[in-house]
């Protein structure tokens, strides 16, 4: 019965999502994406993922992009229980369970009757679109760039980075190789991880990429600008 209704919640608010489709070819703004059946993703999983997230009605608070559209939804984007999150740790047991109303947010309802793999694929959704979320908010024309302090930028670099990569080796060729703003782009979303999906054993078996293309997806979740702002001056001064 609890499913019946949160998919007639989700159907909803496909309807009402196409309804409005024509409005939001127009510019969507800062309200979210409202036609949420385009662009259909290459990779056949996460578009599984996004589909899960909508036909469950999460599309409808939070927005498929994770842009606010009622304003009474928590902002998914900028969540620190979202950054905190690993692999569901977190995200999984609050769908689970639901969060009553507070006198600033609206109700979320209990995900109790979904399969642990519908919850994950509600859960790698919003980690998706948060990755995708952030990097255009940090790639933005337009808005200003904090100054950078090499100092916080070294204490960010020796924490986070240097575990995988040395100033000395690939980093230097990195600086060398790509100028200005095209090292910040890099630094986001280096070009080696970036691939399109496959499915050959090889790749999946490829457990080194695999592991350093999940940690700088999670780093990306969580660049404020000013630590890519001291990046960039700690990488430059080398």
């Amino acid at each position: 019965m609890i499913r019946l209704f949160r998919r007639s919640i989700g159907l909803f608010a496909v309807v009402l999502f196409i309804a409005t489709a024509a409005a939001a070819q127009a510019g969507n703004g800062e309200k979210g994406v409202i036609n949420f059946l385009e662009p259909k993703l290459a990779d056949a999983v996460l578009q599984h993922d996004k589909e899960i997230f909508v036909l469950n009605g999460c599309a409808y608070c939070h927005g498929v992009d994770l842009k606010v559209r009622n304003g009474e939804a928590a902002d998914l984007m900028h969540s620190a229980l979202v950054a905190a999150d690993v692999d569901g740790n977190l995200l999984a047991p609050l769908l689970r369970a639901g969060i009553p109303q507070t006198a600033k947010l609206s109700p979320m309802p209990q995900f109790s009757d979904l399969s642990d793999h519908e919850l994950a694929d509600i859960v790698q959704w919003i980690h998706y679109a948060r990755q995708d979320g952030r990097y255009k908010e940090l790639t933005a024309q337009g808005q200003p760039s904090p100054s950078g302090d090499p100092a916080a930028g070294k204490t960010y670099f020796d924490k986070n980075c240097a575990s995988c990569h040395s100033m000395q080796g690939d980093f230097a060729a990195a600086v060398a190789k790509y100028p200005g703003n095209a090292l910040k782009l890099q630094i986001l979303r280096p070009d080696a991880l970036q691939s399109d999906p496959s499915w050959r054993v090889s790749d999946l078996q490829d457990t080194k990429k695999i592991d350093a293309r999940n940690r700088h997806q999670k780093l990306l979740e969580n660049y404020s600008a000013q630590d890519v702002a001291n990046l960039l001056a700690y990488l430059q001064t080398k």
